[in-house]
């Protein structure tokens, strides 16, 4: 049984040491990453601005109160609900509260007002993280000055109106976590179907002399077509799905979308094919890709706010080709414009051509 046990340890750490790693530290990795992003357990920093329309003693009391609020970063005020909603079009800010102009009036008069809190609706997780203090300074404000409101007065038989708290979302159509969670599956897919594949056909031939034999810059250039031409082929069929048979919306120019979804294929595509030289075996780089995948996806700023990781996390975003293409599809995909995405492509073509060359000096 020894011998047995003593085989095992040696096949993983001297032949499989990757795998090894992997089945030591999986748990751990995920644990320590989902960790980090929940630490202090809310989204800090979440930029926030109000639209006052009323201009009156009580709606400015009101803004104190929330630009006070330790959860949000307040960027200004604004009496223009169309400026209000150009600063979440340009993120300027996550969320606008909107005063209405007869707010006070209305309030000390007994009728029933509601104050408006208007969102970008395309990051659901940070809507869901902007609303919810909102909320709570809503309840806490609306207990204190109706007290206030009825000593004031005197008189409790003229109760200041009920305040409501009316959510509203932009770029988000149907204001469900489906249009634009999927549109990220698909993409994440796409990397790992295109990852899998070129990672393992220039592992496969990279040990037996077939590069040197048939030609290495003819033979690099005929995988690296191929498999990028069938995944974005797959990622083509994927949007046609989506919105054929599923109608999300696709608001962007579908050149700009697609542009954008080659690039980044193109750049995953030969990230893979460099670290695949490394790992001697194919169980090793399958199970590297596989566990880097979701790590990825968690850090590209897609699901979970940029501005609410750590400072090593958003540092770790921003070296992965994911970062970049996921953002800009979202904003292409849900509001038809992304004042990044002309960067973002050129930065993906470039990584990718960087490490399409590197290969090629490793390559056997």
């Amino acid at each position: 049984m020894w011998d047995i046990l003593r085989r095992e340890l040696l096949i993983l750490c001297h032949q499989r040491r990757m795998v090894f790693i992997v089945l030591l530290a999986a748990a751990s990795a995920y644990a320590m990453l989902i960790g980090t992003l929940y630490m202090g357990q809310t989204v800090q920093s979440i930029p926030v601005a109000v639209c006052d329309l009323d201009q009156s003693a009580l709606s400015r009391q009101l803004i104190r109160d929330v630009a006070s609020a330790d959860t949000y970063h307040f960027v200004g005020t604004t009496a223009s609900e169309a400026e209000g909603e150009q600063w979440l079009a340009s993120q300027k800010a996550a969320a606008v509260v909107v005063i209405p102009s007869d707010f006070a009036e209305k309030f000390y008069q007994g009728q029933d007002v509601s104050l408006g809190f208007l969102q970008d609706g395309a990051n659901t997780l940070e809507a869901s993280y902007a609303s919810v203090p909102m909320q709570l300074i809503w309840a806490d404000w609306l207990g204190r000055y109706r007290a206030e409101a009825i000593a004031i007065h005197g008189t409790p038989q003229v109760q200041p109106g009920a305040v409501g708290l009316s959510l509203r979302y932009t770029a988000n159509p149907t204001q469900s976590y489906l249009v634009f969670y999927v549109y990220g599956v698909m993409l994440i897919a796409a990397q790992i179907g295109i990852t899998m594949s070129y990672g393992l056909a220039v592992q496969g031939d990279s040990r037996h002399g077939y590069y040197r034999r048939h030609g290495l810059f003819r033979v690099m250039a005929v995988k690296i077509g191929l498999y990028w031409f069938c995944s974005f082929l797959s990622v083509l069929l994927g949007i046609g799905v989506l919105i054929g048979l599923f109608h999300l919306p696709l608001y962007g120019n579908l050149g700009a979308v697609l542009l954008l979804c080659g690039a980044f294929l193109f750049a995953v595509e030969n990230i893979a094919g460099l670290v695949a030289l490394y790992f001697r075996t194919k169980l090793a780089l399958t199970q590297f890709l596989v566990f880097y995948s979701l790590p990825a996806f968690l850090i590209s700023g897609y699901i979970w706010p940029e501005q609410a990781m750590p400072g090593i996390i958003r540092f770790l975003a921003w070296l992965q080709p994911v970062h970049y293409a996921m953002a800009d599809f979202r904003q292409l995909a849900l509001t038809g414009q992304s004042t990044t995405w002309g960067l973002h492509t050129a930065i993906l073509l470039v990584v990718g051509l960087t490490a399409a060359l590197v290969s090629l000096k490793f390559v056997k």
